[in-house]
């Protein structure tokens, strides 16, 4: 954090929570920009080999993890589960145990 130990040690603890938060804060941005960066240059490299009919959107081309929609991002919903699927898996489990102790 590029801090001094006299700095530190002054420090609350609270103090230090939001010092920390705002370095991990500019880190993640810095690490974010080198990504953005990189993924222009392969896109420009890519795209001057490309036909223009075939050239997509650089985020088309080149996603990053931060820039998928929420619902993107939602897990699905899993199915409720009757209660003779229930008792099938409880009865799997409880075979694995017992193969596990033998």
């Amino acid at each position: 954090m590029g801090m001094r130990p006299d700095d530190f040690a002054d420090l609350t603890p609270s103090e230090f929570f939001y010092a920390w938060a705002g370095w991990a804060k500019a880190d993640t941005d810095k690490r974010k920009e080198a990504w953005e960066r990189t993924r222009w240059e392969v896109w420009v490299l890519t795209c001057i080999q490309l036909e223009k009919k075939d050239r997509k959107d650089m985020t088309a081309m080149f996603p990053l993890p931060w820039e998928h929609t929420a619902e993107q991002m939602t897990p699905t919903p899993s199915a409720e589960l009757t209660q003779e699927e229930r008792q099938k898996r409880i009865n799997e489990l409880l075979q694995c145990i017992k193969q596990d102790k033998q």
